[in-house]
């Protein structure tokens, strides 16, 4: 499957997010509080208020868990990680 296929499947809450990372706007996890949680969490095999405690402390996510969500949002797991790390290094 090519990227625009992928895109062309890809859920618009989840492009909404790939969006928002690639742009720059998502300097905090917590700014995804307001983008489709429920169906993030779900996705990413969590509990919603699990979800929302990784978001508040990024350092809490995994490996595992950003590059799923990296999968789900056709975007690039590091873009994810720099936001993760830029936010615990402060």
């Amino acid at each position: 499957m090519n990227a625009s296929t992928k895109s062309n499947n890809t859920d618009p809450d989840f492009l909404a997010i790939k969006s928002l990372f690639e742009s720059g706007i998502i300097k905090s996890m917590k700014l995804l509080e307001k983008q489709g949680p429920t169906k993030i969490a779900k996705a990413l095999g969590l509990q919603y208020n699990s979800y929302l405690d990784k978001l508040g402390n990024p350092q809490k996510f995994t490996f595992a868990h950003i590059f799923k969500m990296a999968d789900l949002c056709d975007l690039d797991p590091d873009l994810i990680y720099k936001v993760i790390k830029n936010q615990v290094d402060v």
